[in-house]
């Protein structure tokens, strides 16, 4: 483990607090190994990764094309559950959870994005209204871009969004407007 973080410069290092994990973390701590961080799960390793699904598959993972890892990677999160080994599957669904979850300095770093935010040259954005067929409440586009639909069945979204929206949705508006994004 220290090796791994060494070689890949890794300032904090997760492991799972349960079982031989729990004797690693005691360990690391008592050699003045800093940057341990204990991961406690809450469910199974199947739902971890289901709950990870739409991350991975909206692009926000990156790996690599040529590593030498990859190819046993791959095989090993395209067979599971049924596969001989599922660490490496447990690892990146323990990541992505630990990844997401808001951490003790991120009020400074969220401060410091909101004061970009407003230095940021205001840009133009075109916005269109779109009507929804009948019986759907709302529509997600992106991992993040929930849209709800208005009881009259309708709804804005960007225009470069509106191009994933199906076809039999009826655009009825567009318009330009300035904002900050």
């Amino acid at each position: 483990m220290r090796e791994q973080q060494s070689v890949y410069g890794a300032n904090e290092v997760l492991i799972e607090d349960k079982a031989s994990g729990t004797q690693l973390i005691q360990e690391l701590i008592a050699d003045g190994c800093h940057g341990v961080r204990r991961y406690q799960p809450t469910c199974d390793k199947i739902m971890r990764l289901n709950a990870q699904t739409a991350v991975i598959e909206n692009g926000f993972v990156h790996i690599p094309e040529t590593a030498p890892w990859v190819a046993e990677y791959l095989h090993e999160m395209t067979v599971f559950p049924r596969g001989k080994h599922d660490d490496q599957v447990d690892s990146t669904a323990q990541f992505l959870d630990w990844f997401k979850r808001p951490f003790s300095s991120q009020g400074i770093y969220e401060y410091y994005r909101m004061r970009a935010e407003e230095l940021r040259e205001p840009t133009t954005t075109t916005m269109v209204r779109l009507r929804a067929p009948p019986g759907i409440a709302a529509i997600q586009i992106f991992a993040d871009q929930h849209y709800n639909i208005g009881p009259d069945g309708t709804f804005v979204m960007p225009a470069e969004d509106a191009d994933f929206v199906p076809e039999d949705w009826t655009k009825i508006a567009e318009r330009t407007c300035e904002d900050a994004d």
